[in-house]
């Protein structure tokens, strides 16, 4: 029912069908079966599907139709990826550049992607069920209006690659963007690099506010030495907003006091909770 490979190189040659096969795992695999088309015969009934660093491919395309749950990180750069997959819940996708992306998984709701680029040709109809977001890239105004726009987004979640410089992010989408985007979404979580660069880019914003209906924001805070300038983000949150702010571990304790202090005065209406972060 179980399989797990690891450290291999295999071949697909007399490979039977295992019907009762649901949780597979592939983990740094040579796969001789560049589409895929041996793994969709084979393993018809799989729930789980989690395969990381399997390279060999070039046009893979998982179509499964139990498949609940499946975790793919793509080590070399397939000219497409195609899922077909009506009981997809939740998808973990790892990639670079495909120029070709095909999600048709009607189901799913909760989507984890990290990328370099977008393709030009994204198909993503398919996603009429998607509550959950998480986007890891610096490619991200093409990313978030593939995959918000016109859609019920409840929860997001912004991070940003390891290797992203000072003003990157500002140079990829503008702050006001990102704030009337955030404004639109029940939950918005910033994680530690994001968060970092955000402050930076607040810095160079212009204020706008905007109808929010945001009820929870999380927020990342790196190391500081004076109280961040993060008024604009704030003044964009719903009354009654939830905001939780994560000192980084290094953060002194004089610091952690004068945040609390100053944003709880002027922003009475926020219900603020604190915690670390290492």
């Amino acid at each position: 029912m179980k399989l797990r490979l690891k450290n291999a190189w295999l071949s697909v040659d007399g490979l039977r069908i295992m019907p009762n096969l649901t949780h597979l795992t592939l983990e740094f695999i040579r796969l001789d079966d560049e589409d895929l088309n041996k793994l969709n015969e084979c393993f018809p009934c799989l729930q789980i599907l989690n395969l990381i660093g399997v390279g060999g491919l070039k046009d893979p395309k998982i179509c499964l139709h139990q498949l609940n749950t499946c975790h793919w990180e793509v080590s070399n750069v397939p000219r497409s990826l195609t899922i077909h997959a009506p009981n997809l819940v939740h998808l973990e996708l790892k990639c670079v550049r495909p120029d070709m992306l095909i999600l048709d998984t009607p189901s799913m709701s909760t989507l984890k992607l990290t990328m370099d680029k977008l393709g030009p040709n994204a198909i993503v109809d398919g996603l009429a069920s998607l509550k959950n977001l998480r986007v890891e890239s610096l490619d991200l105004k093409s990313l978030l209006q593939v995959f918000i726009d016109n859609r019920d987004i409840t929860t997001l979640e912004l991070e940003l690659p390891a290797s992203t410089k000072d003003y990157e992010l500002f140079e990829a989408v503008k702050p006001e963007y990102l704030l009337q985007l955030f404004a639109s979404i029940s939950e918005v979580k910033l994680a530690p690099r994001f968060s970092r660069e955000m402050m930076r880019c607040l810095i160079l914003c212009t204020i706008n506010h905007f109808r929010s209906r945001s009820r929870r924001l999380l927020l990342h805070l790196p190391p500081v030495k004076d109280v961040p300038l993060l008024a604009p983000l704030f003044e964009n949150c719903a009354p009654s907003c939830e905001v939780t702010i994560l000192f980084h571990a290094d953060s002194s304790d004089d610091i952690r006091r004068a945040v609390a202090s100053i944003w709880t005065q002027r922003f009475p209406e926020i219900i603020w909770q604190w915690g670390t972060w290492n």
